[in-house]
């Protein structure tokens, strides 16, 4: 066992979590840790469309890399978009300004025939990773990403951004069959596109972002169309990379912390609407978040709102620090380095 007083490496101190051993400190990243609150990223994005941040990775690496320069934060996430892939699988995916949409949603059988399972060999994102890789001298762990498949059928579905989410309900509703087959293309495709970013990449972890798990609010919906392709992504993604941790990370997870672990996910990534005891009362597994948002735009509330959310949690072993949901444009970089901050404090806390 490492003993707390030890400053241990980015690397170490990440793989020693995940496993449940005694660290330093926890480690800690921000989801959208890079995004428009910061006016270094403001900066890039004035020269270069969203698709540069995903396609080109000289663009992706210096949006990626700030984090590290500006927060000290202790894992890079790889810049890109989880609807990359859908692109791969036939669909015509646009990035307006106003959210992603679909131009040809998947809402029929004659519309599934034109979306295919994709393979990836080497692709953009790869090397994006192998260019943070290179620049930061390895300094700390990089992640990889995907969307979760019930997410990716989501938005494939919905074509767009959607206040109730009325097509992917109905479809779950009126043919769940075909769902289940649009699923399971996209657990295939999730899965491959996570083994290129290790495979080919380099990447030291990843997390399957199931944004939209707040559509399946009941166990049973979140057991059928979430957790069950959730856990066929990760077997196969596990099988092909032995040993490279992965978080699952839900939306909506308040009561699916059993079906999340069955996932055989190494993390268990909870929203900020989770309590973080009541999580590991019910699990051994490594715990993540999980930070309201809100407290990133309101820099003087930030220190109070950690020690509320560490109350009756033990944080000295198998958790790493983070937020509930991503970063909002209109986040506070003062409030942003004051978590950080107050996390890296914890180092000899008892």
């Amino acid at each position: 066992m490492t003993p707390p007083s030890i400053e241990l490496s980015r690397h170490e101190r990440f793989h020693l979590t995940v496993r449940g051993e005694e660290t330093d400190r926890p480690p800690i990243w921000i989801m959208r840790q890079a995004g428009r609150y910061m006016p270094e990223y403001r900066a890039i994005r004035a020269q270069h469309g969203f698709l540069d941040f995903c396609l080109k990775p000289e663009v992706a690496a210096a949006a990626t890399l700030l984090p590290m320069e500006l927060l000290d934060i202790d894992l890079f996430i790889i810049f890109n978009d989880i609807l990359i892939p859908l692109q791969a699988m036939g669909l015509e995916v646009e990035f307006p300004e106003g959210g992603p949409k679909i131009l040809r949603p998947v809402r029929s059988r004659d519309d599934l025939e034109r979306f295919r399972t994709a393979t990836f060999s080497n692709p953009v994102v790869a090397e994006s990773i192998r260019l943070v890789a290179e620049r930061s001298r390895k300094a700390a762990p990089i992640l990889g990403f995907c969307g979760a498949p019930f997410t990716l059928a989501t938005y494939a579905v919905e074509g767009k951004m959607s206040k109730d989410q009325g097509e992917i309900r109905r479809l779950m509703a009126e043919d769940p069959a075909l769902l289940h087959e649009l699923l399971d293309r996209l657990a295939e495709t999730a899965a491959n596109y996570l083994i290129a970013q290790v495979a080919d990449g380099g990447a030291d972890g990843v997390q399957v972002f199931e944004s939209w798990g707040s559509i399946l609010p009941m166990p049973h919906l979140y057991e059928e169309f979430g957790a069950r392709y959730q856990q066929r992504v990760i077997a196969r993604f596990k099988a092909a990379c032995p040993g490279v941790p992965v978080i699952l990370y839900v939306r909506g997870s308040a009561g699916k912390i059993a079906a999340m672990e069955s996932t055989g996910a190494d993390i268990l990534g909870l929203d900020q609407y989770t309590d973080m005891g009541e999580a590991r009362r019910l699990t051994n597994r490594c715990l993540q978040g999980n930070l309201d948002p809100i407290f990133m735009t309101v820099p003087e509330a930030t220190e109070a709102a950690v020690e509320r959310m560490l109350e009756g949690f033990d944080w000295r072993r198998g958790w790493i620090a983070n937020l509930g949901h991503g970063i909002t444009p209109n986040g506070s970089v003062e409030a942003v380095k004051t978590y950080v901050r107050c996390i890296q404090q914890l180092a000899g806390r008892k």
